[in-house]
Order: structure tokens, then C-alpha cells, then sequence
């Protein structure tokens, strides 16, 4: 993890900032190894990084943080943001310029630095941190095989657990008790479960809504392990599919494959999203293909960075994880059927987290 702050302050030089704010749990912890409910780091280009948390979790970050220097602030007497702005007055004076994540930081908390510091300028390091967890590690990836053997055991209880009269919650419950049983330290997100036209939703998680005897049914779930997080979404039926539905499952799987074979070191994203394009259009659905299809996962099962989208030009590299497919082509006669996996690129093709298949209905 020294590394990793090395290769934050290298940046910092050469954009000529003198101290970076770091806020995204998963980047305190990718950054420090500790990232406790309310803590932040501080990443000075001259001197030691700060990792600042409530007091009361001081002891435990001092036996888990990479930092040295580890400094607790009192609540509601005093805030993060006001701790973090008197050290960086007591270790920069007059930093002219300021690095924050932009994505994920209050307005209250961005006015409050700029009236501690109102002569600097405030530019965005979110590109740059998202660029260094997008390259995986041997351990890294170790992590994410095994959080991707407790989603293979959460879905394997989920699927067993779909049938008429049961509620999406009550399917959720049996997946994300499986993944606990292996060993998961949490869920990576929500746990998605959707039914019949629920399916059509980006973002479905699960209702009290009971599934019906001819419904589709979609479950997305993640586990996590050492902190990073797997993804794995698989479709089912409680009735005999139509046809239609059938053919656009494997579509969904084909595209997939398509899209795994094309993802190799050096291939831009918007040649990987051409790859299942030209999938759908082979199967009459070229007009339904959403404009992004896959992202990168790491300590997020959704990273942002890659992005396998229509004009994508992040290149991909090995040791880069994706999820691909997250989304599918809403059409209600179908319903949202969707089949996502994680895979690794690698030097010559790539290796799948996940093995529990998808079912193909014959």
C-alpha cells in the first residue's frame, strides 16, 4: 500500500498539488487499509499522509492503517472537515492547490475548505485513484475469486428458493444468508431481486411483491471478501418461457461471450461494447442495446473506470476485472432478462470469476 500512496504523490507533482483530500470509503481503504464509517485521509505531497477517523475508532485504525500518523476528532464537538482543514493549515500554511473527489464529497463539506482556504484552487483526483484500482493485484484478485464463490453459493440458494407465492424479499434473505454462511463480510450492494414487471427497473431491489406462476425472475447479488466485492446476476422462470424469451437469453449469453473474447489488453471499450452490438444485431435487436453494458469491479462492484460503452476509449489492460452485463434491453413482452459475470483480463484471453452457469431453457 506504500506504493500506492507513492503513485498518488507522483501525481500530485506533476499536477502541482500540495494536498489531497480522500473521502470514498473505498479509496481510504484501497489507500490505507482502514476506512472505519466517518474517516478520511489526508496525502500530503512533502510530508506523511493523515488518516483522520471519530475518535473512538482511533485504536483500532492505528492497528490496521498502513499510515503512521493517525489522528481521531470528537463529534458533535468537532468535524471531520474541521479537523482536516486546522492539520492541513498546520502542516501546508497556504496550499494552493487542493485535490478532492469530486464525486463524493457535501457541498457543506467543499464550502467549508473553501472558506479555510479561499485563495486555492480545487481540482479533481478521482480519475487519477480510479486509474490505480483499476490494475488488480495477484491478491487482489484472489479476494475477488473468493467473494465470487460466496455469490456462486448465495445464487445457487436463491435460484432453489424461486417459485410462485414467494416474495422477492424472502429470495433475497435465502441468497444473502448463504453468503454469510461462506464467509461474506457484507453485501456488495443492495441485493436486487425482481419479478414479473418489476424486471424492467434499473435497479430492482427486492419488494414484498410475490412472484407469480408465469413470472421472470431476476437476481443480482454480491458478496464481499478482504473488502472486495463480487457480481453475479442470473435470470429464471417460475412458468415455461416463450420463445421469444428464450431466444433473448441467449442472446444475452452470447453477447456476453462475445464481449469476454473481444476484451483483450490493448482493445479499447467502445471496440468490446461493437462486439455484443453487433451480437444483437445478428439476433434482430440491434435498436434495444443499451449504451453501456459492463464497468470495471474491484472494492466496488461497480468501478466506473473501465467503461464498456458505445464510444468507450478506456484501454483495457491485463489485471483489469469487469462486470459485464449489468443492463439489458427493457422490452415488457420479454421482461429485463439479464446474465452478468466478472472476468479478468489477462495477458492471452481471460478467466471468469463466477461459475455457477446461467440455465438455458431448451
Amino acid at each position: 500500500m506504500k506504493n500506492r500512496v507513492e503513485k498518488v504523490k507522483a501525481w500530485m507533482a506533476a499536477q502541482g498539488v500540495d494536498v489531497s483530500i480522500v473521502l470514498k470509503p473505498q479509496d481510504v481503504f484501497y489507500l490505507s487499509g482502514s476506512a472505519p464509517i466517518c474517516s478520511g485521509l489526508l496525502i500530503f505531497r512533502q510530508t506523511l499522509p493523515i488518516e483522520i477517523c471519530i475518535w473512538l475508532d482511533g485504536q483500532e485504525v492505528r492497528k490496521e492503517s498502513f499510515f503512521t500518523r493517525v489522528v481521531g476528532y470528537r463529534f458533535p464537538e468537532f468535524s471531520m472537515v474541521g479537523k482536516m482543514a486546522e492539520l492541513i493549515q498546520k502542516e501546508v500554511s497556504s496550499p494552493r492547490v487542493i485535490g478532492i473527489e469530486q464525486d463524493h464529497m457535501t457541498v457543506r463539506f467543499y464550502n467549508t475548505l473553501a472558506t479555510a482556504f479561499p485563495k486555492a484552487e480545487f481540482v479533481s483526483i478521482t480519475r487519477a485513484i480510479d486509474e490505480m484500482r483499476a490494475i488488480k493485484t495477484p491478491e487482489e484478485i484472489r479476494y475477488m475469486k473468493k467473494a465470487a464463490e460466496m455469490a456462486d453459493a448465495g445464487m445457487r440458494a436463491a435460484l432453489e428458493a424461486v417459485k410462485p407465492g414467494i416474495t422477492e424479499i424472502e429470495i433475497a434473505g435465502e441468497a444473502e444468508y448463504a453468503m454469510r454462511k461462506e464467509g461474506s463480510e457484507g453485501l456488495a450492494f443492495g441485493t436486487m431481486v425482481a419479478s414479473g414487471p418489476r424486471t424492467l427497473l434499473a435497479h430492482p431491489y427486492a419488494s414484498s411483491r410475490k412472484v407469480g406462476k408465469r413470472d421472470v425472475v431476476v437476481i443480482d447479488i454480491g458478496a464481499k471478501h478482504k473488502g472486495y466485492s463480487s457480481d453475479l446476476c442470473r435470470t429464471a422462470f417460475t412458468g415455461k418461457p416463450s420463445e421469444e424469451q428464450k431466444k433473448f437469453l441467449k442472446l444475452m449469453l452470447a453477447a456476453q461471450r462475445a464481449v469476454f473474447d473481444a476484451a483483450k489488453p490493448g482493445v479499447i471499450t467502445g471496440d468490446v461494447y461493437g462486439a455484443a452490438e453487433k451480437m444483437f444485431a445478428a439476433y434482430g435487436y440491434d435498436k434495444l442495446i443499451p449504451g453501456d453494458i459492463g464497468y470495471g469491479s474491484g472494492l466496488r462492484q461497480s468501478e466506473f473506470f473501465p467503461m464498456v460503452c458505445r464510444s468507450g476509449q478506456d484501454v483495457l489492460q491485463p489485471g483489469m476485472v469487469l462486470a459485464v452485463f449489468q443492463t439489458t434491453a427493457y422490452l415488457s413482452r420479454i421482461g429485463g432478462v439479464r446474465v452478468e459475470d466478472q472476468i479478468v483480463i489477462q495477458e492471452k484471453g481471460y478467466h471468469r470469476l463466477s461459475k455457477l452457469p446461467q440455465t438455458v431453457y431448451d
